[in-house]
């Protein structure tokens, strides 16, 4: 089984800075959580397409189009040899196209749209694939939790395991309803679901029950409302529109995390506590009105003097209680660690050259050197004396 790492491979504090910086929201707490899917192997008709072989072509039209209805009315209206004409019409009966009422021939719906898109349909049965559902609303999960090899799905037997101790499973929701299968069917958009075109008349062969390792991030929006913002696998850590959309708007799930919030009780003690244990004691902790909380520290506490990286600087830890803001005043610190994100965005750190513009203004507002781009994170470095940066920066830029 996957490490904790590698189930939810990106740092809580990358999820608290998209919610703060990126969505421009205040996270007030994170929740490792297991998201309850079914997990639904189903049996399907596969459709294929092959052109059609001549003669299976014009036996088939002149069912359709010239009133045949006889084998050996067939062999008449095409002048062929009979034996080819058995064969095609063998043929025809294997794969679907053709039936039999005693001597009658008849064109199946198959054949007809075959005909129709003059294409050889062929629908092979027996496919099995799976499918995954939420377990509240039971809508089918988008089609990038099958493609991503990062995904992970984890059974009952997996919750005994000491790497999802962390982890806090939701409750079941509603049953799973197999009607959604038909309804899945027919979507426009069934391809988004991992059900391409081809694949038909999806028939429920078994359900079971697994969990999905997310993130879940409690934020509030300026008007102080709460919202739910959902950051798991398939995303590669970026926020999930679908499942933070599931979340936001089931009242079993918001219930939960707000039982969860009040079971916390007081926050202030556990977060000292942390503070004493990393080497903080002493310094400056505030809980603003809406109940977030914001620590100040020094410059000493950052490495290379202290235990603290610089891209700390301006984040969040994530604690089982709370969500705190680690929040540093000296510029001269924050500048290092700007230029320090930088550079690694600029490396490629999860980040494609595209997603750099958007990360640098996110950092900006982290670090509240305002909206920030190349060009001024550039002038800032030459003038800081960072020439490798400014090489790295210019590079960019030509490119």
């Amino acid at each position: 089984m996957k490490s904790e790492q590698q189930l939810l491979p990106f740092p809580k504090r990358r999820v608290l800075e998209d919610a703060a910086f990126g969505q421009g929201l205040n996270p007030t707490m994170l929740f490792s959580l297991l998201l309850p899917v079914y997990e639904v192997e189903v049996e399907t008709t596969t459709r294929y397409g092959r052109d059609y072989a001549l003669i299976d072509k014009f036996a088939e039209r002149a069912i359709a189009e010239g009133q045949v209805t006889t084998e050996s009315e067939l062999v008449q209206f095409l002048k062929l040899d009979a034996l080819l004409v058995d064969r095609a019409v063998r043929v025809l009966e294997r794969i679907g196209h053709l039936t039999r009422c005693g001597p009658r021939l008849e064109l199946t719906a198959l054949a007809r749209e075959s005909l129709r898109d003059n294409t050889c349909y062929e629908d092979r049965r027996h496919d099995r694939r799976k499918l995954y559902f939420d377990a509240y609303r039971c809508q089918p999960l988008h089609r990038r939790y099958y493609e991503s090899e990062s995904v992970t799905f984890l059974n009952r037997a997996d919750l005994r395991s000491p790497v999802v101790a962390e982890f806090s499973p939701l409750g079941l929701g509603v049953p799973f309803r197999p009607e959604v299968l038909e309804r899945l069917g027919d979507r426009d958009e069934r391809e988004k679901y991992n059900l391409p075109i081809e694949v038909e008349n999806p028939h429920l062969a078994r359900p079971e029950f697994a969990y999905l390792p997310v993130y879940v991030v409690r934020a509030l929006d300026r008007g102080a409302k709460p919202r739910y913002l959902v950051y798991g696998q398939a995303a590669g850590g970026e926020l999930d529109q679908e499942l933070s959309a599931l979340c936001q708007h089931t009242p079993e799930i918001t219930a939960a995390l707000e039982n969860e919030i009040r079971a916390t009780g007081d926050q202030q003690p556990r977060i000292k506590k942390w503070l004493d244990s990393a080497g903080l004691r002493d310094r400056e902790l505030v809980r603003f009105p809406d109940g977030s909380w914001r620590v100040s520290l020094l410059p000493g506490d950052f490495k290379p003097a202290g235990n603290l990286r610089l891209s700390e600087a301006g984040s969040f830890i994530a604690l089982r209680a709370a969500v705190v803001r680690m929040w540093c005043g000296d510029a001269e610190l924050r500048h290092r660690a700007l230029f320090e994100r930088v550079e690694t965005f600029l490396h490629g750190f999860r980040a494609r050259p595209a997603e750099v513009p958007r990360l640098i203004r996110q950092i900006g507002a982290q670090l509240r050197f305002g909206d920030l781009d190349v060009a001024a994170v550039r002038t800032m470095a030459l003038s800081a004396g960072r020439t490798e940066l400014v090489e790295r920066l210019d590079e960019f830029l030509r490119n």
